[in-house]
């Protein structure tokens, strides 16, 4: 499903980074998904209980840090820390606005893998099948990057049109400087990890998915979605994929 938000309401002092840890592995286990790369935050409170958690939720929605309706997202679970501790924590599952991308990633990957360009062997490329990764690019907003492990950093641009003409109406003066903007503002570190930028386009009906990916290691080809480059950027590159 993936994630959102997890919050952890905790009565005492704050919790060490063991404690969080702890915390969020008994998360994944009592959820049975995987919550790598959510962003984690701790609140202390008197009691912390479930209505209070809600509360909380709500403020968040209030303040635009969670999506619309939270709550019809949202999963508690209450456990005792040491010194019989009260915690409860929170998980605002994200609301997978484009899931049909489950479908297709995998699909668009397997082409890529056939030519056999080298960055299909790179650690963060297998990362970005994982299921945590498939869930933040079905859940995520346009310009929201995440990262994942020390390997890689996903950002997922949202297009309102599937025709290639009008996307690159849409990236003034061409993909590669459009991009990074894009990189960035959703804070992707080129050079130093592997960057996956996802295209989820949906006009409508049609929805189309575009894939590039740029290794931290310069010397490996980056894939570029070459249907959306500028007749100036075909002419510096061939088409990969």
């Amino acid at each position: 499903m993936g994630a959102e938000r997890v919050l952890i309401l905790h009565q005492g002092d704050d919790l060490d980074i063991g404690e969080v840890r702890e915390l969020v592995d008994s998360v994944e286990r009592e959820s049975g998904d995987v919550l790598t790369g959510t962003r984690v935050t701790t609140y202390p409170a008197a009691e912390p209980t479930e209505l209070v958690a809600h509360a909380l939720v709500l403020r968040l929605e209030g303040d635009g840090e969670v999506g619309p309706d939270p709550l019809s997202r949202t999963d508690t679970y209450a456990y005792e820390l040491s010194g019989g501790r009260a915690v409860v924590a929170v998980v605002v599952w994200a609301d997978e606005v484009n899931a049909w991308v489950r479908r297709v990633v995998p699909q668009h990957m397997a082409r890529v893998e056939a030519t056999g360009m080298t960055l299909t062997r790179r650690p963060g490329w297998q990362r970005l099948a994982g299921e945590d990764a498939l869930a933040f690019a079905a859940a995520a907003r346009d310009g929201e990057g995440r990262r994942f492990g020390d390997d890689l950093h996903v950002v997922v641009s949202l297009l309102p049109s599937t025709r290639p003409r009008r996307i690159r109406r849409l990236m003034p003066g061409g993909y590669i400087q459009w991009v990074d903007g894009v990189f960035r503002r959703a804070g992707a570190a080129l050079g130093r990890v592997d960057v996956a930028h996802w295209l989820v386009c949906v006009d409508g009906p049609a929805r189309v998915l575009h894939l590039a990916y740029l290794s931290a290691d310069r010397n490996v080809t980056p894939l570029l979605p070459w249907e959306l480059l500028s007749r100036a950027e075909k002419r510096g590159g061939r088409k990969m994929t």
